[in-house]
């Protein structure tokens, strides 16, 4: 199966539907071994990259105020949010399958910098790497490149488009009938992040704003 890195039967784009407490959720397979040999320890373990096929439970914040300030790494999204929704909704089902990886996230933000593309200030100057089994996508895993993105430090190892995305772009913003908007993970500018919208756009949203939570984990 997952662990023996054979994959047999599973396919990107297979899904399961859950209800786990009450919450009916499906699940998509959005690609297989893509974090593999990444990170400053490596991630040996085969494993597939899971995400819910629309975004899960209420809509959040980035942060409490309209900043960005100590990067994706330092928000509220990350240190509040996230967990709560590992705990709400994906450790019931997933349980010791849920891997534990290195990622590489921005933790500082320059409010003098421009933006990657000079149009307005505030961009992501720093990162580290942390311990994670949880996080949001980047532009990249979504579009396969960056649009609004305010620097490098946003990207590190989420520099890939998943293959979900590549084979059904409708899953990018919709599923079924059901259309939706969500936070990506990169700094945009000093006062607001990536963001997908619910009509398929890439834009920014204030990051005091409250959007979809859509994030992404790994199984073994």
């Amino acid at each position: 199966m997952i662990s023996s890195g054979k994959f047999d039967d599973i396919y990107v784009g297979d899904y399961i539907t859950t209800n786990e407490g009450g919450h009916e959720i499906t699940w998509l397979i959005a690609d297989l071994d893509n974090y593999l040999n990444s990170g400053d320890t490596s991630l040996t373990q085969h494993h597939a990259t899971i995400i819910p096929a629309t975004k899960l439970g209420n809509d959040a914040p980035m942060n409490d105020e309209n900043i960005t300030t100590g990067g994706y790494a330092n928000s509220k999204m990350v240190k509040e949010t996230l967990p709560n929704v590992l705990n709400t909704y994906i450790k019931p089902v997933f349980g010791d399958h849920i891997i534990k990886y290195k990622n590489l996230l921005s933790t500082a933000v320059n409010n003098e910098l421009p933006n990657r593309y000079n149009i307005v200030k505030g961009a992501s100057s720093s990162w580290e790497w942390s311990e994670r089994e949880l996080d949001l996508m980047s532009e990249v895993n979504v579009f396969g490149t960056t649009v609004w993105s305010s620097s490098g430090y946003d990207t590190g190892i989420d520099n890939r488009q998943y293959a979900i995305f590549q084979l059904r772009p409708e899953f990018i913003n919709s599923y079924g009938t059901s259309r939706y908007w969500y936070w990506l993970k990169d700094v945009a500018i000093s006062s607001a992040f990536a963001h997908v919208g619910d009509d398929g756009a890439s834009s920014t949203c204030a990051a005091f704003s409250s959007s979809g939570v859509r994030p992404r984990f790994l199984i073994d």
